[in-house]
């Protein structure tokens, strides 16, 4: 038997991160403890928000990356502030090129050699 012709093995593409993640689900709790504050359903928080319904749920669950266009009219819909969405989430994602996977399929990626992640910094 005669091999055709042989092809290099693709390279492999760089791992893109999954949804839900530490971000996302901070970021969806906050939200959801806003709103049951705020006293309102996901039905409504999306009506006030002029948002789909699911994409509130979704945005709970950690599922969704939301534009900050999108945070901030949810925010003017519960009467508060980006920062107090925001409060408390120290979680973060490293960059590609140390580690950290890809943000969606289409991100550019510079041509640098991957470091390990570092831990991140502890501040008072």
């Amino acid at each position: 038997m005669k091999n055709a012709s042989r092809k290099a093995p693709p390279t492999p593409e760089p791992a893109i991160g999954t949804l839900p993640n530490a971000v996302t689900l901070a970021l969806g709790k906050n939200l959801k403890k806003l709103r049951l504050a705020a006293g309102k359903t996901q039905v409504a928080l999306a009506y006030d928000a002029e948002v789909e319904r699911s994409r509130v749920s979704k945005l709970e669950g950690g599922y969704i990356n939301p534009s900050l266009m999108t945070l901030a009219t949810l925010c003017y819909s519960l009467g508060t502030t980006l920062p107090v969405l925001f409060e408390g989430i120290v979680a973060t994602n490293a960059p590609t090129s140390e580690g950290g996977l890809l943000r969606r399929k289409n991100q550019a990626v510079l041509n640098k050699p991957i470091k390990p992640a570092r831990k991140p910094s502890r501040r008072s």
